[in-house]
């Protein structure tokens, strides 16, 4: 009886084990496929892949997913370096195929991503774990055309979620038609002398940016100190930021919402920022220079 049950014991331990192993390509991509499909072409460099996919880091916390959410058309490039290259790991992958891949975070962040410091969650020499979901090739045409598609969608969407927003919050906007960006002064500047801002600027100010459901990601009040930067198109984060520091002048104070694609876009901040966010500032010029 002891005999068979350590028997059984032992088949378990070796079955969880090999279902834990990773397979390694000639490069040493390390591998394991999640499903298989009946469809077996692989893709060609130049394909765009529409695909899901999450990123957990070391410590099994997730950093980025798009599952549940639109999913990526990733242009198929050749790899960057061997041993683990996400193209290599989207290569190997035909349509319907799930599959989950480890990856070394320095070469991802650094070979694939050119980023010059890992984020402060990934740990240097760890690895990465892709789980990703393959739906289909495309051409850069359907791809231009879904695409289309769906900002249209989007943006339809993203107006109405703005209406509802500033009738929640009794704001009363004035629309820039060229930019889309909404605006509230709360302070303006009643002197024609007072400095406006321009190009080049050293602007003190304070401000508060936050989301639609009031989360902040930034706060220079609670921070203890007020921005000071050079107004410069080439150097803003986000790229809207400067449009509406350009509209203030000195002493003034107002709300602005900003539309995703001139806020961080289709990928947000990683942790901070969720995907296609309107976001809201709050501006308060204190000196211009």
């Amino acid at each position: 009886m002891r005999k068979s049950h350590y028997t059984i014991l032992l088949i378990l331990i070796t079955s969880i084990t090999a279902c834990s192993r990773y397979s390694k390509t000639e490069s040493g991509l390390r591998f394991k496929f999640l499903k298989r499909s009946e469809k077996t072409t692989l893709p060609a460099i130049g394909d765009y892949l529409q695909c899901y996919y999450s990123i957990t880091n070391s410590e099994d916390s997730i950093v980025f997913s798009n599952f549940n959410r639109t999913p990526d058309r990733i242009l198929l490039v050749a790899p960057t370096h061997k041993g683990g290259d996400i193209m290599e790991a989207l290569g190997i992958m035909a349509e319907g195929d799930s599959a989950q891949f480890l990856i070394n975070a320095d070469s991802f962040f650094f070979k694939t991503r050119l980023e010059t410091v890992l984020p402060n969650y990934i740990k240097t020499g760890s690895d990465l774990k892709f789980i990703v979901k393959m739906d289909k090739r495309m051409n850069k045409f359907q791809v231009d055309s879904v695409i289309n598609t769906e900002k249209i969608a989007r943006w339809n969407e993203e107006v109405k979620n703005i209406m509802t927003y500033v009738k929640s919050k009794g704001l009363t906007m004035e629309l820039d038609s060229t930019t889309g960006i909404r605006s509230q002064f709360h302070a303006k500047s009643s002197a024609d002398t007072a400095k406006q801002i321009h190009e080049n600027s050293i602007v003190k100010f304070h401000f508060i940016g936050k989301l639609f459901d009031g989360t902040e990601f930034y706060n220079t009040y609670t921070m203890g100190q007020p921005q000071i930067i050079r107004v410069s198109r080439d150097q803003f984060q986000p790229l809207g930021l400067y449009d509406l520091l350009i509209k203030m002048k000195e002493g003034e104070k107002a709300t602005f919402i900003l539309p995703y694609d001139l806020g961080f876009g289709a990928k947000g901040v990683d942790l901070m920022i969720p995907p296609f966010s309107t976001l809201v500032y709050e501006i308060n010029i204190l000196k211009v220079e």
